[in-house]
């Protein structure tokens, strides 16, 4: 078997492992995020959108139940509050949509954002270019708070894109949309199999020269 090849099962490894220990994010400081990308939207542009591009990360709002035309909108509405940082952050304003895509434009392994003023469950769930689910979660209304609350996946095996949904619970039981917004996106991107073969590699140089002062040693 060629070296490069054992490096592609090796890194295959590697990825299904992660995959199969995808884990809720809560913090903007996990571990799973370090050197992941910031979507601030600090950058703009402001204004109303179906779908647009920020760098690598598409956001294009989704038709839900009471959002038929759905749109999202980059603006300071209520900026510092509800979980917003800086001037810009996404919001629907409470009519705009139900559910947001996020497309990360390369493989990804974690992600997570800060959002708030949600009145109701929203469900959270990462998709491999396959459109099947690597993984997914709840997450609980944050009213008021302005404490950073922020959600995310790890451990993810090549998630290509993410959706976020409303649930029609807690406050909006009967139907409605909730004003919510997101802010500080961080995107964790999947390094390259040359990344997963340099590492193996360096790991089996050090290996070579531990045995070798044992050796030596001895």
């Amino acid at each position: 078997m060629s070296t490069k090849l054992k490096f592609a099962l090796s890194a295959l490894a590697l990825a299904a492992a992660a995959g199969a220990n995808a884990a809720d994010i809560n913090s903007e400081s996990d571990v799973s995020l370090t050197g992941a990308t910031l979507y601030d939207f600090e950058a703009g542009p402001s204004g109303t959108f179906a779908t647009h591009s920020f760098g690598s990360l598409t956001v294009t709002a989704l038709a839900g139940v009471n959002t038929p035309a759905p749109l999202f909108s980059v603006d300071g509405d209520y900026a510092g509050s509800y979980n917003t940082r800086g001037q810009l952050h996404i919001t629907n304003h409470g009519d705009e949509f139900q559910s947001l895509r996020f497309d990360f434009g390369a493989q990804t392994s974690a992600f997570g954002f800060l959002f708030g003023a949600s009145d109701s469950t929203w469900t959270l769930s990462a998709f491999n270019a396959g459109n099947v689910n690597v993984g997914s979660r709840s997450i609980s209304a944050t009213s008021s708070s302005n404490a950073g609350d922020f959600f995310g996946l790890s451990g993810l095996t090549g998630a290509t894109y993410a959706t976020l949904t409303q649930v029609q619970d807690g406050a909006y039981n009967g139907g409605g949309v909730d004003y919510v917004f997101v802010d500080n996106m961080r995107v964790a991107a999947v390094p390259e199999p040359e990344t997963y073969a340099m590492l193996l590699a360096g790991l089996g140089v050090m290996g070579a020269v531990a045995r070798r002062r044992r050796a030596r040693a001895g």
